[in-house]
């Protein structure tokens, strides 16, 4: 793997100092002002690189944008479908019968998300 730029590194210690999943525009907002002449399409391409390198992960949840996560220990996510917060919790379990071989299916990474209504929400 090749070192990383100065812009990656900028936009990994980013997504590691926060905690709210963000998407690609976010991340770009929250750098802009830290990097000399960073544009949007760094960002994205920066992200999709630290994917690929699995230093994050990409979470393909029911929003608008695609949601980037650099902690990647083995944890679940709760969403909000009003205000669209996402958390982190515990790794989520499925059922200890799934038998992946009887479906003929070799499972490398499951990643459970569990969608609702936030406290916050609720109480509006």
């Amino acid at each position: 793997m090749k070192a990383l730029t100065k812009h990656r590194e900028l936009i990994l210690q980013d997504l590691k100092d926060r905690h709210d999943h963000p998407t690609a525009k976010m991340v770009f907002e929250s750098v802009r002002d830290k990097a000399d002449k960073i544009s949007f399409a760094t960002v994205y391409n920066s992200l999709e690189y630290l994917v690929d390198h699995n230093l994050v992960n990409k979470l393909n949840i029911e929003s608008d944008s695609v949601r980037y996560d650099a902690f990647l220990d083995d944890h679940s996510h709760l969403i909000c479908k009003s205000c669209g917060t996402v958390l982190d919790v515990p790794a989520l379990q499925l059922s200890a019968n799934t038998d992946w071989k009887a479906m003929g299916f070799v499972a490398d990474h499951i990643d459970i998300v569990v969608s609702g209504t936030c406290s916050s929400c609720q109480s509006l």
